[in-house]
C-alpha cells in the first residue's frame, strides 16, 4: 500500500496515536507496543493507524467547524472584512479587484460566502501559480486538526476505561488544547499563503 503525503501526515500519524491508546489500554485487541513487533505486526499497526486516522479525521471535521465558529469563521472566509488580520488593506484592495478580473463581480462581492469559491481559487493557483507552500500548511493544519482529536478521543478513552489515571487524562486534554491552538495557527498560515499566491498569479479575464 502506498501513501501520499497528506496520508501520512494528517492520517497516519494522528491516526497512530489512537491506535496507541488502544493498545495501552486494550493490549489483547491491540499488538503490544510493550513488546517486540514483528514485521507482520508493524504492517498491521500501519494498516490501523490508516484506518483510525480517518475515524479521527471525520472527528476533525466537525472539531474545526466548532472552533472555528467560537472564533467567529473560518479565515479563509473573512478576509475582506476590516478586522481580519489575514492581509493588509492594500491586499484586500488588490484581492478584490483581482477577483472581479478572474471570476466576475458576483464572485467578488459574495467571496467567503461558501467553500467552493475557496476550492475555485484554487484550482486557480494550481493552473497559474504554485501550490507547494499551501498545501504544506494545508498537511501541517490536517496534523494538527487529526492530532487534537486524537487525544481528545484518548482522554476520554482513559477516563471510560481507566478513570483511576485521571491525571493522564487531564495531560491528555491539555495536549489536545495545544494541538487546536497550533491548527488555529496553521489554518491561518493556509489562507494567508493561499491568497498572497493568488495575488500573484496572472490576470486571466476568465469572468468574460
Amino acid at each position: 500500500m502506498k501513501f501520499d503525503p497528506y496520508e501520512y501526515t494528517s492520517v497516519i500519524v494522528p491516526g497512530s496515536v489512537l491506535v496507541v491508546t488502544l493498545a495501552l489500554i486494550f493490549p489483547d485487541i491491540v499488538p503490544s507496543i510493550t513488546t517486540s513487533l514483528s514485521l507482520g505486526d508493524l504492517g498491521l499497526l500501519l494498516i490501523l493507524a490508516f484506518i483510525a486516522g480517518h475515524f479521527v479525521q471525520a472527528g476533525g471535521n466537525v472539531w474545526e467547524s466548532v472552533i472555528w465558529k467560537i472564533l467567529g469563521g473560518w479565515p479563509t472566509a473573512s478576509v475582506m472584512a476590516a478586522s481580519s488580520s489575514l492581509l493588509s488593506q492594500q491586499q484586500r484592495e488588490q484581492l478584490q479587484q483581482k477577483l472581479t478580473t478572474d471570476f466576475g463581480e458576483k464572485t467578488a462581492t459574495s467571496f467567503g460566502e461558501g467553500r467552493g469559491q475557496m476550492r475555485e481559487l484554487f484550482v486557480h493557483i494550481r493552473q497559474h501559480g504554485s501550490v507547494d507552500r499551501i498545501e504544506k500548511f494545508n498537511r501541517n493544519y490536517g496534523l494538527m486538526r487529526g492530532t487534537a482529536v486524537a487525544f481528545l478521543i484518548a482522554a476520554a478513552l482513559v477516563v471510560g476505561f481507566r478513570p483511576e489515571k485521571y491525571s493522564i487524562a487531564l495531560l491528555l486534554a491539555a495536549t489536545a488544547l495545544v494541538f487546536t491552538i497550533r491548527m488555529v495557527r496553521f489554518g491561518k498560515h493556509y489562507a494567508r499563503e493561499a491568497f498572497a499566491e493568488y495575488l500573484r498569479t496572472p490576470a486571466t479575464s476568465s469572468a468574460e
